[in-house]
């Protein structure tokens, strides 16, 4: 039988040494996360992840919910803020 390593090919595909930047909509605020993992919307201090540290992650306004806000980084939702809430 033989052993994983014996069979092992790289792979054909090459990949990029960095990867692009998402891009957001124009409506969009764009932030940067800080080296703590958070960000500072609407004089909050919200914590995202450190693993995201120096990469822009946008704050979009909820549809049809005044005061709520998502926070995306490229396609995933990562956050939702409600500011109308009294413990935001």
């Amino acid at each position: 039988m033989d052993t994983p390593i014996s069979r092992y090919r790289p792979s054909p595909r090459a990949y990029p040494s960095t990867l692009q930047e998402p891009e957001y909509g124009p409506d969009d605020v764009v932030l940067r996360v800080k080296a703590n993992g958070q960000l500072r919307f609407e004089g909050q201090h919200l914590r995202v992840s450190k693993a995201l540290y120096g990469l822009p992650v946008a704050a979009r306004a909820k549809l049809g919910e005044d005061g709520v806000f998502e926070f995306w980084f490229a396609h995933h939702r990562i956050l939702t803020l409600d500011l109308r809430s009294e413990n935001h």
